[in-house]
């Protein structure tokens, strides 16, 4: 399969998405914000309440699903760049060890980006739940295992949640070939982690699809044109939110919730 054809027709799959979705937060926004005075008795304050609420879950789970999407995405492209990197060559004169430094800055730069991503996309992970994504979780923590000893000598840690922590002191004292040998080598840890990440995006893509089908066929989701990102209605009412466990939603949807 072609790979530059596989991420092309992601990132179109991405862009079409957004465009259908973006202004989902504002219409929201203008529902609730209205319904005081729409009001005629206490039953119909009842059903505008328990819409709206139905509404902003959608939002909250597509939101959710995008950021695993992009986060993974990211993660993708941070670890093709270490890989490039780990296979510069250096001289041993003045000029091939200002490369190396520049080199290392470099990867560590990328290090940090990496572990950022991998944290948002292993909450939002437990966050959506259902069979797949702690599947995909479960994986993630396997591969964390097994290098948790390596990673810990060049200053990365895993915390009892299992989110990635930088000792950033520790990282950029390390030695540069143990830190290539988990970032930068085919095969090594962060790419083994960027292979997982491609099923993970690949497996948001399908939920997002499937999701905006479902929900445009029982709610006001992708009827709207274009405007600001749709994660707008999310940061809106992010104190309003109740922990919904999407892996119950539809009894032949756990693949993807």
């Amino acid at each position: 399969m072609n790979i530059n054809s596989s991420r092309n027709a992601l990132l179109r799959s991405r862009n079409l998405r957004s465009a259908r979705r973006s202004r989902a937060g504002k219409i929201i926004s203008s529902r609730t914000s209205g319904t005081s005075s729409s009001l005629r008795s206490r039953t119909s304050s009842t059903q505008r309440t328990t819409s709206a609420s139905a509404s902003l879950t959608q939002t909250r789970q597509l939101a959710k699903y995008e950021q695993v999407e992009k986060s993974a995405n990211s993660i993708q492209a941070n670890v093709k760049n270490m890989l490039k990197l780990g296979k510069s060559t250096y001289t041993e004169d003045e000029t091939g060890k200002k490369a190396q430094e520049n080199d290392k800055n470099n990867l560590i730069k990328y290090i940090k980006n990496f572990v950022s991503d991998y944290n948002e996309v292993y909450n939002d992970l437990g966050d959506l739940g259902g069979a797949a994504n702690t599947a995909f979780k479960k994986n993630l923590d396997s591969i964390l295992l097994t290098n948790k000893t390596a990673l810990k000598e060049i200053g990365i840690t895993i915390s009892n949640s299992g989110e990635l922590a930088i000792d950033e002191k520790t990282l950029e004292n390390a030695d540069f070939d143990k830190v290539k040998a988990l970032f930068a080598k085919e095969g090594g840890f962060a790419d083994k982690v960027s292979a997982k990440m491609e099923s993970i995006e690949s497996a948001a893509v399908n939920s997002l699809t499937t999701l905006s089908k479902l929900y445009g066929a029982t709610s006001t989701y992708n009827k709207y044109g274009t405007s600001n990102s749709y994660f707008n209605g999310y940061n809106n009412y992010s104190s309003g939110y109740s922990y919904y466990n999407y892996g119950n939603y539809g009894s032949n949807s756990g693949w993807y919730f």
